[in-house]
């Protein structure tokens, strides 16, 4: 039988948040407050949009089976508490501008409730790379403005900018249609994204041969389809949770082995043995 123990009550900034395995934490409001266009106020709450389902794991000692906890030293070999943090801004190799937190705090934006719009645009007129968080927004004794919105937006295709405070920061957001709902997602800013350009390494590419393109667009066209999404799951999280429930019940899964590909000697030989394997394929099939 494997090892399944219970936790002693631990002190409150030891543990990670107590959840049952594989169950979804309920929905919760993250922001509250108005859609102003003009005005017109439109109270809403805004609840997360995804699911963090990533696997997570608490290390334990293996003799004792009790929670590793961290301790806070500096690299004189003190151990410090927290009054005695302070922050540091770095300027370089070890140089930085101290900052008191309370410091840091009053550099904070002030917490706002409302969502000013103040220009309509197209939604694929921005840029996806830009997109951040998306909120869900829920009518909050609104629902007549709020439906009003929600058909404008679907009706013209137009999202709505804005700025909230959410999270002590001050952001840039897209409010538009989604799915018979109002949504807000938070945009980074210009400088937060790369400019691709600016690497040596993609300006000095070579320019493909015909035959590798030929060969290359073949390939595209073979496995070219409507997206599914359903089609896709998170495999490690299945593999983590199958494992979990066999060792609850006594059973040693062994795992499975990999199939090894056959190695290509050049591009040139991956790209006609991939479309000599999708031709294949596709006459299988018929």
């Amino acid at each position: 039988m494997a090892d399944v123990i219970s936790l002693a009550k631990e002190k409150p900034d030891e543990g990670l948040p107590k959840e049952e395995p594989f169950k979804a934490a309920p929905t919760r409001t993250i922001w509250s407050g108005n859609l102003r266009i003009g005005l017109v106020n439109i109270p809403v709450k805004a609840v997360s949009m995804t699911k963090d389902k990533r696997i997570s794991f608490r290390m334990l000692h293996r003799s004792c089976k009790t929670p590793i906890s961290y301790k806070r030293f500096c690299q004189q070999g003190d151990e410090v508490s927290l009054p005695d943090i302070v922050y540091g801004y770095p300027l370089g190799r070890n140089q930085y501008v101290v900052l008191e937190k309370k410091e840091i705090d009053s550099a904070k934006p002030a917490s706002r409730n409302v969502i000013e719009l103040d220009r309509f645009v197209n939604f694929f007129q921005v840029d996806p790379h830009y997109f951040d968080m998306t909120y869900l927004l829920l009518p909050d004794r609104s629902e007549e403005a709020y439906s009003l919105l929600r058909s404008v937006m679907e009706r013209t295709g137009k999202a709505a900018i804005g700025r909230i405070t959410i999270h002590s920061r001050e952001r840039v957001v897209l409010v538009h249609y989604y799915r018979e709902a109002i949504v807000a997602t938070t945009l980074r800013y210009p400088d937060e994204v790369l400019d691709p350009g600016s690497y040596a390494a993609l300006r000095e590419l070579p320019r493909p041969g015909e035959k590798e393109l030929d060969l290359a667009l073949e390939i595209v066209k073979g496995l070219t389809g409507d997206l599914n999404f359903a089609a896709y799951k998170d495999e490690y999280r299945e593999r983590v949770e199958a494992l979990v429930r066999s060792k609850m019940k006594g059973i040693t899964v062994a795992p499975e082995k990999k199939k090894a590909r056959p190695a290509a000697k050049s591009l040139m030989e991956a790209l006609r043995m991939t479309a000599e394997s999708l031709s294949s394929d596709k006459n299988e099939s018929h």
